[in-house]
């Protein structure tokens, strides 16, 4: 095997020891939990991209004719959908959130 050089130390970060706070039971649990979340909030953040890219879809495939503004709005079944210019932002509400 090669040579290796010897690593200049300064500014290395040294091994990590098993040490923690006293409340480390209180916090790690707390943390998983948190990281689960995280990894759950990722998957309804595609999921909802995909949900409204679908509702721009047909929106626009309605032949729904835009509102002064640019927007579309419409509300059936106690839903209200909107979707604005802009950004293509979707709002959809139902009856009880009013």
């Amino acid at each position: 095997m090669g040579r290796r050089k010897k690593a200049d130390t300064q500014g290395e970060q040294l091994d990590l020891i098993d040490v923690g706070p006293e409340n480390l039971k209180e916090i790690i649990p707390v943390a998983r939990a948190y990281k689960k979340i995280i990894s759950e909030r990722v998957t309804l953040t595609a999921q909802e991209v995909k949900l409204k890219e679908k509702i721009k879809k047909f929106v626009h495939e309605s032949g729904l004719k835009r509102l002064p503004d640019g927007s579309f709005k419409f509300k059936s079944d106690g839903v209200l959908i909107t979707v604005t210019p802009q950004d293509e932002k979707v709002k959809v509400k139902e009856d009880a959130e009013e």
